[in-house]
């Protein structure tokens, strides 16, 4: 995720401006399954997942440090972000280095694999992840910062220079053997995918991303939607599925439902155009998982429905290069239960000791900065940024962690000034959004398939 000079507060006109986001575009076409009554005559129940497990990480933004790590233009980009970006190798190395000691039938990377889409980056990091384990299958999906970005550059001591991208030929052609050389289908309309990775459960790998209407000398598309071409792609898929008795799991960029109160209304950009249709489409042919990322957030939603029993659930998983560092594993048992544990990056190469400590020190430093630049715009007062600022970005890390806990306050104006109490008038649901954590639990998840339950494991 980068927030661009909007930061981490939206404008006071962002409450009427941005109520909607994530609906953008005409309603996607009716589907197969509401237009044919009869069509679930002709299919099979969803099948049992098979046994299998699995790793899932996300938004590893890898950069080559040389590409360029000084000069104005680095500066600015670091200031206006929370990713360890210099680190991302390192991180990248460290998180492989633990991956590698765990059974895995196979490996979800759900986007962003690349600080902004340069050809040097798709190459180097496709290398490195070649080495995350010793017999996982790898899947990729592209992210909003992969295919023909216009912000990839070479960082010099002067400022910037454009460098090669890639096109969405490069991308699959570069990630051939993550999922698109052996594919089971592929979209003639996107980036999308079906694979098989373990016998009786296809994959649906989904792209999300809007690279189309990426346009040179711009700023990359955040935003999620998928054309009607790609519905009726995956719809039709879906059905396959049905009648070769396969189970389905889903991955893509763009998060499946709103993650937060509010999420909707400030960063619709940050969840898929249309999610209720599409969540509905996938839940109505037997899928219950989907894993996205993103947001760089630790946070597990489900989206239940009023008039269908099968609930469907949004793993989203935070940037390997944001605090938490985060990485999760994932098991499904014959007798359909399935466990997400989170695992966490504790130490790279440079800073063996307190890396913890350090990442969550980069993310918190990073976000007061652009809190304090959005406050700046409403005439805050010097006071009232010191003292709004922190309780901003301790919500905001604390929706990245998971598993949040709401303190009594969210957000206090006291002394902050009239402009102050006014931004928090307006803003306060924002920030109580991050503080609340939608069921279910984030971190530590037990998933009975069969009863649509969940808890949370015991910690012994």
């Amino acid at each position: 995720m980068r927030t661009r000079p909007i930061a981490l507060i939206a404008s006071l006109l962002a409450c009427i401006c941005f109520a909607g986001c994530g609906k953008s575009g005409p309603d996607p076409a009716s589907f197969r399954y509401q237009q044919d009554p009869q069509l679930f005559d002709t299919l099979s129940q969803p099948a049992d997942y098979p046994a299998a497990r699995f790793i899932v990480l996300t938004d590893p933004h890898y950069y080559h440090p040389g590409l360029g790590t000084s000069g104005p233009d680095f500066a600015r980009y670091i200031r206006e972000d929370r990713k360890m970006l210099a680190l991302s190798d390192e991180i990248l190395e460290a998180a492989a280095s633990e991956i590698q000691k765990q059974p895995a039938d196979f490996i979800l990377i759900c986007g962003d694999m690349t600080k902004d889409g340069e050809r040097i980056n798709h190459l180097q990091v496709a290398e490195k992840i070649s080495n995350l384990h010793p017999t996982a299958d790898i899947y990729v999906v592209p992210g909003n910062h992969d295919v023909r970005n216009p912000e990839a550059v070479r960082y010099t001591h002067e400022g910037s220079k454009g460098v090669e991208t890639v096109e969405p030929e490069g991308f699959s052609e570069i990630y051939g053997a993550y999922g698109y050389d052996d594919a089971i289908a592929r979209d003639p309309a996107s980036l999308s995918y079906v694979a098989e990775p373990v016998d009786g459960l296809w994959l649906f790998a989904l792209d999300s991303c809007l690279w189309r209407e990426n346009e040179p000398g711009g700023h990359p598309v955040v935003n999620g939607r998928f054309s009607e071409q790609t519905l009726e792609w995956l719809e039709d898929m879906l059905i396959q599925a049905r009648k070769n008795n396969k189970s389905a799991i889903a991955m893509m960029h763009h998060g499946l439902v709103a993650h937060y109160p509010g999420n909707e209304k400030y960063y619709g950009e940050y969840v898929v155009d249309h999610s209720e249709a599409i969540a509905r489409l996938l839940a109505t042919y037997g899928v219950r998982l989907v894993f996205t990322g993103h947001f760089h957030a630790q946070d597990i939603t489900v989206k239940q429905f009023e008039d269908f029993p099968n609930p469907i659930f949004d793993i989203e998983t935070g940037s390997l290069v944001t605090w938490p560092c985060p990485w999760r594993e994932i098991t499904i048992s014959a007798g359909q239960t399935c466990t997400i544990e989170s695992r966490f990056t504790k130490a790279i190469d440079s800073i063996p000791e307190g890396f913890a400590g350090y990442a969550r020190n980069f993310a918190l430093e990073g976000t007061v900065g652009l809190a304090r630049d959005a406050l700046e715009q409403y005439h805050v007062s010097e006071k009232g940024m010191d003292l709004l600022a922190p309780q901003i970005a301790e919500a905001y890390l604390a929706h990245l962690a998971g598993d949040e806990h709401k303190p009594d306050t969210v957000i206090s104006a006291k002394g902050t000034g009239i402009m102050g109490r006014v931004v928090v008038f307006f803003q306060k649901d924002l920030v109580e959004g991050w503080w609340t954590d939608l069921p279910p639990a984030d971190n530590r998840l037990i998933i009975e398939l069969k009863s649509n339950s969940w808890q949370q494991p015991d910690d012994s």
